[in-house]
């Protein structure tokens, strides 16, 4: 009776290791998927990032150089440049969009907002306009950049810049900063 006991205790201590083994290994392949799916996201995510900064500097430069030339009316040339520039803009934006947090997502519709305001003001020849909110919207891809930056887990570089009418980033509850 003792042998056919120890038999049946053997067997459920080595049912027990197997299952705790297995589960320890399932674990350890989950957190292995895991940390490979975050490096591809943030490749990725930087790859888009990436394009993006070449993309909204053309589209910032298109709609200078078209405000600079009195608008849609006087130079067509350069204003289908700024729409095309405008639009591959965008749709990096929107491929940014796919795997950004949700402040890297508000600090990019704050961007998007001052590109498209200064499509606008460039194409009725606003060039003092166009020229303040290029201003804004370098301080606008600052801001992406910072919330970019948290995303993969790094210090900022630089304090966030209020964007006024752009900002789409909700304030802080009151009594917090």
């Amino acid at each position: 009776m003792e042998v056919l006991l120890g038999g049946v205790v053997a067997a459920v201590v080595a049912a027990l290791v197997a299952l705790w083994t297995h589960r320890r290994e399932a674990r350890q392949r989950d957190e292995l998927l895991n940390r490979e799916l975050e490096y591809q996201t943030r490749s990725a995510l930087r790859e888009t990032y990436g394009a993006l900064l070449v993309k909204q500097r053309k589209s910032r430069e298109a709609s200078l150089r078209l405000a600079l030339d009195g608008g849609s009316t006087h130079s067509q040339a350069f204003d289908r440049e700024a729409v095309a520039a405008h639009d591959e803009f965008t749709d990096v934006y929107h491929q940014l969009n796919l795997d950004s947090s949700r402040s890297m997502w508000l600090e990019a519709r704050g961007l998007r907002a001052a590109l498209d305001d200064m499509l606008r003001l460039a194409q009725v020849g606003d060039a003092k306009g166009c020229e303040d909110a290029a201003d804004l919207a370098r301080d606008a891809r600052q801001n992406l950049e910072r919330s970019f930056r948290e995303r993969l887990g790094y210090d900022a570089h630089q304090v966030r810049r209020p964007l006024g009418k752009y900002d789409k980033v909700e304030p802080p509850p009151s009594g917090q900063s």
